[in-house]
Order: C-alpha cells, then structure tokens, then sequence
C-alpha cells in the first residue's frame, strides 16, 4: 500500500469549519507523519475584512483573515484560498477559465489524495480532475461516483465536528481525539494582556467575554437580551468584555447602546488577538458562530445561543459545562415542527422568532452557574 505523501484538503472557509477541522488534520499527519498537507480554503471573507488577498480568484499566499488558525497550525504545510464571492461573480467562459486554474493548481501540486471536506458536485470534480489516486468525500450524492473513498455520514448524523473526522478516518487516518485546537503566539498572548490592563483589568480577575456577532442576523440573540444580561453579570461583580471584529460594529453599537452598565469594549483585527483575549477569561458567551468555536480551541468554557435545530449540526462538544449550548424548545408559530425558517419579526433586524423565544433569565441562570465551576474544566471539551 502506498501510503500517502502530498495530501489536499478542500475546506470551506468559515472559522469555525476550520477550527473544527484540526483534530482531522491532527489524524492525517499523525498517521502520515511524513506527508504534506496543503489546504485550499474557500473564503467568504476574511475576518479582519480584507477580501481576497490577490486580484485573482486564487491565492496561495493569504495572510490573515480565518486562515490565521491554519498558518498557526503545525500540521499544515501549506494554505491556499480562493475567493468564493469572485468566483461566484463571474460568468459564461470566464468562470470555466477561473475555475480551470484551480484545476490546474490542483494538478501542479501532484497531490495523491484530495479530501473533499462539503459535499458539492463542483469539489467532487475537482479532486477527479486533479489527478489524484484517493478521493474523499460524502457518498451518496450526484458525483460521489468520482470518488474512491466515500462515507456515508451526514453533518446532522452526530455533527459538524464527527463529520469531518470520519472524512479524515475514510482517508485511512484514526483519530484518536476529537479536541479541537488553536496555537496562540507569545506575541498575540503579549497583546491581550496589554489589552487586559487598558480596560483595567488584572490577570486574576474573572472576566465574561461576550462576542454578539454572527454571519447572519436571524442567529443574533437580540441586542436588547445581550444587553440585560451584561447589566446582570455585572452588577454581579464581574467585568464583561464586548467583543467583535469590524463586521460586527453594528451589532456592537446595537447591544452598548442599551446596556446600562457600561461594558469594555474591544474591537479586534485578528483572530489570533481574539482568541489570545478569550484565553484570559472565565467564560465567552456568543451565538452559534466562529468566536464560540476560537474559545472553546483556546481551552475557554463556552456558552453559545443557538437556533432552535442548529443542535443537529453543530451540538458537536461532549462536555456542556466545558463548550455547551442554550436554545429554544417552544413551538414556533412561522415554521413546521420539523425545521427552522430562520423567521424574523417584522422590522426586526436581529433574532429569529426562536431566538427571541429563549429569555434572559435562562440564560443568567446558566451563565451564574458557569462561573461557579473551576476553570480547568474547560479544557477537556
């Protein structure tokens, strides 16, 4: 058997997807330790707001943005990215020859194994046309037939995070442990306690992180419930940080305006920083989106407000006093039993009909008891 020596993973870009990717990564290199293993990332945006770092759809040299927690990882070699929005954008024959110089990347890599990490048709193609010998992915979709090595998981058959280590198992790679995990710099460690004592704060005080952005507003717990429950932890004694990058300015806005203790406010430009900031704290509450994901890979205990149905997919931590989740179980009125609709009232621009359903009392209540337990437990999420 020929054991493989230049590994491609296809990934989508968002930050919790490639978080949630490392012990799969972990698994490959553990046991290929002497393959390479190159990452081609699909990116919505970059989270320090750059778009895509090169006029071209493609990039093999990204810097910053969500790719940060891939550059930082001692399992990758190397990381490429295409620009999705770009890509989308074009039409006709340019889109044929933008996505023929992916191809064409893919087949100057010489890679031997491609792992589609989202079922799509296009990705499933690529990897044939890549050249490579082993091709993983989902099964049972409409270009499965293209690759050799097929699963038969769903992401809602036990979630996101099993899903992508049974890719890294169908690809001949155990993985011994699904904790997730980020390398924060002594630089970036340096720069949160610089940021610590600006807002007043020693190293041994315990702090709340609060991260109210998300990629959709329909995920946003709404502003005015943020706000009640900062004034609640507060006036509790404990100091609570509002954290965000610049897409979530407004959101920020929103929740500091109605707050009526006053908050600390950080605003930062990289993930690293943030997830450096959430290291020093005793709890990060957020929605369900990247920040909630960076905390727990830091070793943070982590609360997040979810969709009423998210918990098929990303319910994904064994331990809920380390990394859990608070959501709804009301009937909602504008979706069937089954699904969510991602309803938002009238004129809302924040919270689903189901978000708004979970109140701030029950989210005191949990966030009071968090703090009551050790904070070493975290880390064995």
């Amino acid at each position: 058997m020929n054991l493989p020596e230049r590994i491609c993973i296809i990934a989508e870009g968002q930050l919790g997807d490639l978080l949630i990717l490392s012990p799969a990564l972990r698994a490959l290199k553990e046991s290929f330790p002497s393959a390479s293993l190159t990452l081609l990332v699909l990116q919505r945006r970059s989270y320090d707001g750059a778009s895509s770092p090169a006029p071209s759809v493609l990039s093999e040299n990204p810097h910053g943005g969500t790719a940060a927690v891939l550059l930082s990882d001692p399992h990758v070699a190397a990381v490429a990215e295409i620009d999705r929005g770009a890509l989308r954008a074009l039409g006709g024959l340019r889109r044929a020859r933008a996505e023929w110089s992916v191809i064409r990347w893919l087949r100057k890599g010489k890679f031997d194994t491609v792992v589609c990490t989202f079922p799509q048709d296009r990705f499933f193609l690529w990897a044939f046309l890549s050249g490579a010998r082993v091709r993983v992915g989902e099964g049972g979709r409409s270009f499965s037939a293209l690759l050799t090595h097929r699963m038969r998981k769903r992401k809602s058959d036990g979630g996101v995070l099993a899903y992508y280590c049974a890719l890294a198992e169908a690809a001949g790679a155990p993985v011994k442990s699904q904790r997730t995990s980020v390398v924060i710099s002594p630089a970036h460690r340096e720069w949160a306690a610089a940021c610590m004592r600006s807002l007043g704060l020693s190293e041994d005080t315990p702090v709340v992180a609060v991260h109210p952005g998300a990629s959709g507003g329909y995920r946003i717990w709404p502003p005015g419930h943020y706000a009640a429950l900062i004034d609640h932890v507060q006036r509790e004694g404990i100091p609570v940080i509002l954290t965000g990058s610049r897409f979530d300015r407004e959101v920020l806005a929103e929740v500091n305006k109605r707050c009526e203790t006053v908050p600390r406010l950080v605003v930062t430009t990289g993930v690293l920083d943030l997830a450096a900031l959430f290291e020093k704290c005793a709890l990060c509450v957020s929605n369900n989106s990247g920040p909630r994901h960076l905390a727990v890979a830091a070793g943070v205990r982590s609360l997040a407000l979810i969709p009423r149905f998210d918990d098929r997919e990303w319910k994904i931590y064994s331990d809920e006093t380390a990394a859990g989740t608070l959501q709804s179980r009301e009937e909602c009125p504008a979706c069937p039993p089954t699904a969510c609709r991602n309803t938002l009232p009238p004129g809302e621009q924040y919270g689903s009909l189901c978000m708004r359903a979970l109140s701030v009392e029950e989210v005191a209540a949990r966030v009071d008891f968090l703090l009551t337990l050790p904070r070493e437990d975290a880390a064995t999420a």
